[in-house]
């Protein structure tokens, strides 16, 4: 049987075509998987995420403590759902625009109010989440208005800035402790008059029998939403981070991650207090 001859070109170009299909399938392999493949082109790799509280590495006798609100959860919930690498980045609230027109951060995790600056100056990402200030207090002696709080001990989270300036501006002595749990605990043994946080997170620890006594509250105020920012142009990460969360933004969702919270702050209360509840 005669043999056909293959011309050294021809040859060639086959060989260049197989090569170009390897390494097209290899980049497919290696392409980021999540919301959007692009965001994560666009941010080299690694998404920029501001934020404006971020815990020590360590905690006093190494105990983890549930933190104030939901801002890291989100960041990590971003990252997951986008299939990308994560960078936090202290970001004031305040300087959430500049950061973000600045190129400083890539998106900022942050609580903003209804007419703030930063819906007018970013794109916006709703959560679903939103609730307003309201405090814990003994339910045998509570205060009758927030103006009540003047001249009293009120303990504040250091990651709840929102809280710590409400109680500045009407005149208490802000005491800032780590967590959330250490406020409440000392709403417990007297060292502080009340202890201010979201009240969506107050309601579902006020349910439980141990707080009945401490459940005294005040209508809540100064609603903020938790919010995705990103630059007003960037309508593609935008659309990449709506498409991560997803799945973690439902009315559902929100209710299970305030239930969570509840539980776990009263199970570190109790693990963390040692002097009996004042009387």
């Amino acid at each position: 049987m005669a043999r056909l001859h293959r011309p050294p070109l021809f040859l060639a170009a086959i060989f260049v075509a197989a090569m170009a299909g390897a390494l097209t399938a290899t980049l497919l392999l290696l392409a980021p998987r999540g919301a959007d493949a692009h965001a994560n082109t666009q941010v080299g790799g690694t998404l920029r995420i501001g934020i404006g509280w971020l815990p020590p590495p360590e905690t006093p006798d190494m105990r983890l403590y549930a933190e104030e609100g939901f801002d890291l959860d989100l960041a990590a919930e971003i990252g997951r759902g986008m299939g990308v690498r994560t960078e936090l980045i202290l970001v004031a609230p305040d300087d959430a625009v500049q950061a973000l027109a600045a190129g400083e951060v890539d998106l900022v995790v942050v609580r903003a109010g209804a007419g703030g600056g930063l819906r007018r100056g970013a794109r916006i990402v709703e959560t679903g989440f939103e609730s307003g200030l309201s405090i814990a207090m003994r339910s045998d002696r509570p205060l009758a208005s927030w103006a009540d709080l003047k001249g009293r001990v009120v303990c504040a989270s250091e990651a709840n800035r929102h809280g710590r300036d409400l109680a500045q501006r009407l005149g208490a002595t802000v005491k800032i402790e780590r967590a959330p749990a250490v406020t409440l605990m000392q709403v417990r043994t007297g060292e502080c008059d009340a202890a201010i946080h979201d009240r969506v997170l107050l309601d579902p620890l006020f349910t439980k029998l141990s707080w009945q006594k401490f459940s005294a509250t005040l209508p809540a105020v100064e609603p903020t939403s938790l919010v995705v920012a990103v630059s007003p142009g960037n309508a593609d990460l935008a659309q990449a981070v709506t498409g991560a969360l997803k799945n973690e933004t439902s009315p559902e969702r929100w209710r299970q991650r305030r239930e969570k919270w509840a539980s776990t702050v009263s199970f570190e209360v109790y693990r963390d207090q040692v002097a009996a509840d004042c009387h």
